[in-house]
C-alpha cells in the first residue's frame, strides 16, 4: 500500500516511515499542506497520515481538498486534543484523529483497520489476461 506521511516534524516524519516501510508500505513523505497535496495528487496513495499543524496549510484543510478529490482513507496524527478539534477533524472528513505521543502498534491497528473498511481505498486494477 502506498503511504503518504504529512508532519513538518522531522523526528515524526522518519518514525512514522520507518514503522510503515517495515511494514511493507511504500512511503512518500511531505513537509507542508502545499507538499501534501501535491505529493498526493503525484502519487495517489492509498493512505494519508496527516499532520494537523502544518506550515503553509494546516492539516484540516488538507484533508478538506483530498476528500473532495477522492475517497482514501485520512488518519490526523496530531496533538490537538480538545474536543473542538476533534470535531473539526471529522468536519473536514479524516477518518481517524489520533493524538501524539502515539503507541506504535495502536497506530498500525488503526492503519490496517482504517485501509480495510469497503470503500475506503480505490480497487486495485485487474491484471491484463
Amino acid at each position: 500500500m502506498r503511504v503518504l506521511v504529512v508532519d513538518d516534524n522531522r523526528d515524526i516524519l522518519e518514525l512514522v516511515k520507518r514503522v510503515l516501510r517495515s511494514e511493507g508500505h511504500d512511503v512518500v513523505i511531505a513537509r507542508d499542506g502545499l507538499e501534501a497535496l501535491q505529493q498526493e495528487s503525484a502519487t495517489q496513495p492509498d493512505f494519508v497520515v496527516l499532520d494537523v499543524n502544518l506550515p503553509v496549510m494546516n492539516g484540516w484543510e488538507v484533508c478538506r481538498r483530498i476528500k473532495e478529490r477522492r475517497s482514501v482513507p485520512v488518519m490526523l496524527l496530531t496533538v490537538r486534543a480538545e474536543r473542538a478539534d476533534i470535531e473539526e477533524s471529522r468536519a473536514a472528513g479524516a477518518d481517524h484523529h489520533l493524538l501524539k505521543p502515539f503507541d506504535i502498534a495502536d497506530f498500525l491497528k488503526q492503519v490496517a483497520d482504517l485501509s480495510a473498511r469497503p470503500g475506503k481505498r480505490p480497487a486495485a486494477p485487474k491484471p491484463d489476461s
